[in-house]
């Protein structure tokens, strides 16, 4: 199973896709992170429009009424601790601690993460990923 951060989410949607996240699941916090990413490419980047980012977000909404969903509640300290040791984001590290937890395979668009994965798990970039999937 994939487990998808949410640079991988938003890659994604912007693909015009969908399917390919029911092979895999999330982190409660990617809602956030995603609605962050697509405010961030509207309002200071200037690269989408209000009409289109409101329509991404609602298909994120969406997604989340039906992909599966982990939450880091009570694997804080592991989070942190990771985080620290390898001088990523608690958000980065929720996704790592969650993916090596449950033996997934990280999708993800973020270098820096991508990076440190690779020393625990699986990880792979969203064209990866999608590649591998229109081959099935």
């Amino acid at each position: 199973m994939y487990l998808f951060d949410a640079s991988s989410i938003v890659n994604i949607i912007k693909r015009g896709l969908t399917r390919p996240l029911s092979d895999g699941a999330t982190l409660d916090l990617a809602l956030y992170e995603c609605i962050t990413a697509l405010w961030k490419e509207h309002l200071l980047l200037g690269v989408l429009s209000k009409e289109l980012v409101q329509e991404f977000v609602e298909l994120v909404s969406d997604i989340f009424k039906v992909i599966p969903t982990y939450s880091i509640d009570g694997r804080e300290d592991s989070v942190f601790d990771l985080a620290v040791r390898e001088r990523i984001t608690p958000y980065d590290a929720s996704y790592l601690i969650v993916a090596i937890e449950n033996g997934h395979v990280l999708v993800t668009d973020d270098r820096k993460l991508l990076e440190v994965a690779l020393k625990y798990i699986r990880a792979i970039t969203t064209s990866q990923f999608l590649s591998r999937y229109h081959k099935k």
